[in-house]
């Protein structure tokens, strides 16, 4: 009687996790990637991600009725990206693969024996034939009459669209100047190519004479030159000029600095400065924002800048003068899109700090909000010659889609997925609770919490969730970034087993202003945003419902990295932790080769650099941890993981490993996301017993 009294009570506790979701429904929804617009026609097409197989989509205004453009069937893990449609909207362009590595082996996360590439395909936007491979190339740009693509692999080339006759000046061969060099804009008259020549240690804009076969430098000189663009009449160019980069200077992700716009006429007369930012206003929004620099239909420059403290976009005339803003307030600017009748449009966190609404910005007044409140509104997209605007959107517990609604406002209508699976367990997410962290030096910190169903009882494990990045913000609803978007359904996932989760907005990260994503002393000059993660912790440990001696921790990237410090500085706070391919010696990634290395440190900051490490405070690791890395990892090397845990082996603490041959550090695979999310699940429950 009274084993099966305790079987019976076992049963009944166990029932949450019987009844509650799956991870595989959490991420089985379609996932749309940002859609893009045909300049003169009301045409959008997109790619999507459903359980890992990728396939291209269109729909045209006004019906938007989705239409399936292309038939790929596996989960391998091959990106379709780089999508472009010609001005009618009849074709489309697009890149599938990724590229090479330093050995030049292209990305190839299922192993396959016959190698992968990368290569541009283009498929009629109705449907009507099965896409066509053109080129190996990375990206792809329409020539004005759709007859013509060019393709950008090691130079630029052209390829004449099927059933078309070739422009005259269209060749193989196009452009095979020194440099790497990127198409940006054929001229409103068809005539002329604009790119950017990078030289490594400056850079060139170049107008390429299309019937000449000639090229005109525009205004040469010491420096690194970007962002061209055309004047709506094609006479003039306008650009981005900063500072050449010295011998023996590295990039840093934390500086800021100032840059400058010249004007100049297309045969690269008369170029002059009418613009200079302020030191401390360039520099991440300059390689964060799409087209930070563009000519407006109406006759202004606008650019994106740090001026104010906060991303924002500014409008200036071409003749020069003071800028005037197109958005403002102690918020940021994320994507932005105008099309050929004026209107811009942007997505941004004003008046809801945690999340990103749409806004229209008129030539003259304040900006209109256009989504609604608890939306997370993305990529906006104003439709030429129809008076809607596409964009992605989601809120806490429906995932992201392609939705459509009238350019002056309204309610969403989401086009794709339009239904979400069966199986998808929208009425058992939870709202997460919005709330902020002082750390012991001062400095607020933002985070979103994920509490368990109420059928939970007794004291309870918690978890840090820290984003990577570091320049991320976790939304209090699914994220329009895939990687983002997985690990909300983890944090979702965690809870529903019982864990209270807080997802950390740890300082370095966007979202609050240049301030708090410039903080003093931050990764290897001082590791100072630990000090957040120390008063996620404190929070978690003071809450009753909460047993301090079960808070774990998990992120990737440089989530891994945080994940890392805290149980290599407190194991005594953190009782295990999952650190996905996570940075851990900065000395190591001073040597550069992957992304961890774009800091920008110098000889004299080494010293420093090994303190803020992981791997200089092992002695006092005694948690358990999983680590989790891919092979093929170009964003944070493997051998960071290599010496990590030889490293914690040698001393005895527990490790267990999910090594992933030939897979990514973005994991390209739905396979593999459902491996690793289970892998720290069964981690954590085992070490954390919720």
């Amino acid at each position: 009687m009274k084993q099966r009294w305790v079987w019976g009570l076992i049963g009944a506790l166990a029932a949450p996790m019987a009844q509650g979701m799956e991870i595989a429904d959490l991420i089985g929804a379609p996932q749309p990637d940002a859609p893009v617009a045909a300049a003169q026609a009301p045409v959008i097409a997109w790619a999507a991600n459903e359980r890992g197989v990728r396939n291209l989509w269109s729909a045209r205004a006004p019906e938007f009725a989705p239409r399936q453009l292309s038939s790929y069937d596996e989960d391998d893990g091959q990106q379709l990206s780089g999508l472009s449609l010609s001005a009618d909207g009849r074709w489309l362009a697009y890149v599938r693969g990724g590229g090479p590595d330093a050995a030049g082996n292209n990305s190839n996360p299922t192993g396959d024996p016959d190698g992968a590439e990368q290569a541009v395909w283009w498929v009629p936007s109705d449907g009507s034939a099965a896409p066509q491979r053109v080129a190996a190339g990375r990206s792809a740009l329409f020539a004005p009459g759709g007859d013509a693509l060019i393709v950008q692999g090691k130079g630029l080339s052209c390829y004449a669209r099927p059933g078309a006759t070739a422009p005259a000046w269209c060749r193989e061969a196009l452009l095979k100047t020194r440099g790497a060099n990127s198409a940006v804009a054929f001229s409103p008259d068809g005539g002329r190519l604009l790119f950017v020549s990078n030289r490594g240690d400056h850079a060139f804009v170049g107008v390429l004479d299309l019937a000449a076969r000639a090229v005109t430098w525009i205004a040469p000189d010491y420096n690194n030159d970007s962002a061209p663009a055309w004047s709506p009449d094609g006479r003039r160019i306008a650009f981005l000029r900063t500072a050449g980069t010295r011998p023996g200077q590295a990039f840093d992700l934390t500086a800021a600095n100032a840059f400058e716009i010249w004007v100049a006429n297309a045969d690269g007369s008369d170029a002059r400065r009418v613009f200079r930012s302020g030191a401390d206003a360039g520099g991440y929004a300059q390689f964060a924002v799409t087209e930070p620099l563009r000519w407006h239909r109406d006759g202004r420059l606008l650019f994106a800048s740090e001026e104010s403290g906060w991303l924002h976009w500014h409008a200036l005339s071409p003749a020069g003068g003071a800028p005037v803003p197109v958005s403002r307030g102690e918020c940021e600017v994320e994507s932005a899109a105008s099309n050929r009748e004026g209107a811009f449009v942007y997505s941004a966190n004003c008046g809801d700090i945690e999340r990103r609404q749409l806004y229209a910005a008129p030539a003259q007044g304040a900006p209109q909000r256009l989504s609604g409140d608890g939306q997370i509104a993305t990529d906006p997209l104003p439709l030429v010659g129809a008076p809607w605007l596409a964009f992605r959107h989601a809120d806490a517990r429906r995932p992201t889609a392609i939705a459509v609604m009238p350019i002056a406002g309204g309610e969403p209508r989401r086009i794709f997925p339009a239904q979400l699976p069966a199986a998808f367990p929208t009425a058992q997410l939870v709202e997460p609770e919005t709330i902020t962290l002082r750390a012991a030096d001062g400095v607020v910190a933002h985070a979103t919490v994920f509490h368990p169903p109420a059928a939970f009882k007794g004291k309870r494990p918690a978890l840090i969730y820290v984003h990577g990045g570091p320049i991320r913000q976790m939304l209090p609803g699914w994220h329009y970034s895939s990687y983002y978007y997985n690990d909300y359904a983890s944090n979702q996932w965690l809870a529903s087993r019982g864990f209270v989760v807080l997802a950390l907005n740890f300082r370095a990260g966007t979202g609050y202003g240049q301030a708090f994503r410039r903080a003093a002393q931050q990764g290897p000059r001082g590791a100072s945003e630990y000090q957040d993660v120390l008063a996620a912790q404190a929070w978690l440990a003071a809450r009753s419902e909460i047993d301090a001696r079960r808070i774990g921790i998990y992120g990737g990237s440089y989530g891994g990295y945080l994940t890392a410090q805290a149980l290599a500085r407190n194991s005594d706070l953190f009782a295990a932790g999952v650190d996905r391919h996570g940075v851990h010696d900065w000395r190591e990634s001073a040597k550069g080769g992957d992304n961890s290395g774009l800091w920008g440190l110098k000889p004299d900051e080494l010293e420093l650099a090994g303190r803020s490490s992981p791997v200089t405070r092992v002695e006092g690791w005694r948690s358990p941890v999983l680590l989790v890395h891919g092979d093929d990892d170009r964003a944070v090397k493997f051998s960071q993981g290599v010496d990590l845990a030889e490293r914690l082996r040698a001393r005895g603490v527990p490790v267990q490993s999910l090594v992933l041959p030939d897979e990514d550090h973005f994991f390209l695979r739905y396979a593999t996301w459902l491996q690793v999310h289970r892998s720290t699940m069964d981690f954590f429950q085992r070490h954390l017993k919720p």
